[in-house]
């Protein structure tokens, strides 16, 4: 394998029926139904082997109503693809609920395995909570996961919640609340490649700085519902052009990463 190709999509807030409007936007927005334009793209795109990816990470906030009804929808939805289908739970999610209603070639693991790639897949979600929680069991178990890497293997993580500042305050208070323990988890690993994340509704990127002067990239993905405004002190809307990241592997252990955004309707 020289190169593996993933999609990556997030906060798609669906809910049961593909005709209801997202509640709090005031553009008019159908969720299930942006889900469904960018998902009609990448059926184009498997149809082309230069632009086919093995699978497609959600990393949270699937659903806007969290009934078992939504997962089961958008199960269907996400069945158009013949390709497996990683789903994280977000603040918006119920997880347990996640899991029954999503099967078939869409699952929940908490790691997969690509060749010399690994990837990690962390729930940050916390009942009644908008923010991101790892706790001390978690990181524990992320600790081991990683430790068990094959010295020459390379990994990337996924979650909802952004582990690191993103210059907007409103949004800052919402994410992950264990920062530093999670960095401390990473520092021994130099396997991992990357951190991708969802929640903020934009495009973002920054890089984590451990003292030893080793570098992880973070990047947030915009969503497939709608986008919020970036640096900005409150809640604001921006477009609602659904988006979708492109994440290429390579064998060397490097990346080469793409936000994408579908033309407004």
């Amino acid at each position: 394998m020289n190169t593996l190709r993933l999609w990556q999509i997030t906060d798609t807030h669906c809910y049961a029926d593909d005709q209801l409007a997202l509640e709090w936007s005031a553009l008019p927005v159908y969720p299930n139904l942006s889900l469904q334009r960018v998902l009609a793209h990448f059926q184009q795109q498997l149809g082309e082997a230069s632009q086919a990816a093995e699978a497609l990470i959600i990393s949270g906030d699937l659903a806007q109503a969290e009934t078992l009804a939504t997962y089961q929808r958008l199960n269907q939805l996400l069945h158009v693809l013949p390709i497996p289908t990683y789903a994280l739970p977000g603040n918006h999610d119920q997880p347990h609920l996640m899991q029954q209603g999503l099967n078939g070639r869409v699952s929940c693991p908490s790691i997969v395995q690509f060749d010399q790639w690994f990837i990690l897949l962390l729930d940050t979600s916390k009942p009644n909570h908008s923010d991101g929680h790892l706790s001390a069991e978690q990181l524990a178990n992320l600790q081991q996961q990683l430790a068990q890497l094959p010295a020459d293997a390379y990994a990337i993580i996924f979650m909802h919640h952004q582990p690191e500042l993103i210059n907007s305050a409103w949004m800052d208070v919402m994410g992950l609340q264990q920062k530093a323990a999670f960095w401390q988890t990473l520092a021994p690993f130099p396997q991992v490649k990357a951190v991708f994340h969802g929640h903020i509704h934009h495009e973002y990127y920054t890089v984590h700085r451990f003292a030893n002067g080793r570098c992880i990239p973070i990047y947030g993905t915009p969503a497939t519902s709608i986008q919020l405004q970036a640096n900005h002190p409150v809640f604001a809307l921006a477009s609602d052009q659904p988006a979708w990241r492109t994440i290429e592997l390579k064998s060397d252990g490097s990346l080469i990463t793409l936000v994408n955004y579908l033309s407004k309707l």
